[in-house]
């Protein structure tokens, strides 16, 4: 709360100030009694000059919706717009109500725009307000909007709506067998194998997580990804990882994420070992010290047991 937000309600920062005093009190010295009127009063007041204060949140949302519909509305004013309606969608009867007035579908047709923050933004008020809600993620499945949301995950040229679409495609996906379906019908999975074999850090630890997230939740998808070639990606990625320096603070999401689907797809389907693989994971393990790798160091011992037997000699 800002100093001029409490110079222009009194009765706040009277509130602040006896709540400060009170705090500065040893507690053995504090004598707690019923509230007189004249406190009951004051506080009453305070509370109803704080809800006056608030807005509905069905009313800021239409507020926020009557700005992006506006061809006249700045760009500065659409990114707070969009920006509101992402915090509310967060909520699901908040989204519920954006869907209901047909704000969401308003939104949607923002990630066409050309602006890419807005674009983003669209993408964020999607991600926000699929999670946990059937009715929203049927009609992102059925309409144009998880089309639209792969092609910027294919073809956008700003890193950013890639990674933001990505998000929204990931949401929606997730734990939806119905929208798993349509983006297997969208030949999404050919997308998100592309966008693994992205140099964008955040895009291929999102393709990883998205990937991760359906082999774990539908194993029968398995099959599909190891003949597209992910495993032999996996396996070059945990090469990678073996030859760089973990000492650092830092902790690399990525090959958590990168040893699990490689897990699990091994698990679920016929996977092809490298010839090096025994060495590949047992430098990795070593490479991994202290508490934090714990995980990690497991599963490339999982790993390192998966593998065949060798039958010529040969590192597999």
């Amino acid at each position: 709360m800002g100093e001029d937000n409490l110079q222009s309600h009194p009765n706040w920062n009277a509130i602040l100030q006896w709540s400060l005093r009170f705090q500065d009190e040893p507690s053995e010295n504090r004598v707690l009694e019923p509230l007189d009127q004249e406190r009951r009063e004051f506080l009453m007041r305070a509370f109803e000059d704080y809800a006056a204060m608030t807005e509905d949140p069905v009313k800021s949302m239409r507020r926020h919706l009557e700005v992006i519909k506006n061809p006249a509305s700045s760009k500065e004013d659409c990114v707070v717009a969009l920006e509101e309606i992402a915090f509310h969608a967060e909520d699901i009867d908040e989204a519920n109500d954006l869907y209901l007035m047909g704000g969401l579908q308003v939104c949607c047709a923002y990630i066409k725009h050309y602006d890419p923050e807005l674009q983003s933004l669209a993408c964020e008020v999607i991600a926000s307000a699929v999670q946990n809600n059937e009715k929203i993620v049927q009609f992102a499945s059925e309409t144009f909007v998880l089309s639209d949301l792969l092609k910027l995950v294919d073809t956008a040229q700003h890193e950013m709506v890639r990674v933001k679409s990505l998000l929204a495609v990931s949401c929606l996906v997730r734990g939806n067998k119905g929208a798993l379906e349509k983006f297997n019908e969208l030949d999404g999975y050919n997308v998100i194998v592309r966008s693994l074999q992205s140099p964008v850090p955040k895009l291929q630890l999102k393709s990883l997580f998205l990937l991760s997230s359906i082999c774990l939740d539908s194993p029968d998808q398995c099959k599909v990804y190891n003949s597209m070639g992910v495993p032999q990606q996996l396996f070059a990625m945990c090469s990678k990882f073996s030859t760089e320096d973990h000492t650092a603070e830092t902790h690399d999401a990525s090959i958590l994420i990168t040893l699990k689907l490689l897990h699990t797809l091994a698990i679920h389907s016929k996977v092809d070992f490298p010839h090096d693989a025994l060495t590949t994971f047992t430098t990795l393990r070593d490479s991994l010290g202290g508490d934090r790798f714990k995980e990690e160091r497991t599963f490339c011992t999982l790993l390192i047991k998966l593998r065949p037997p060798s039958t010529d000699g040969v590192d597999r």
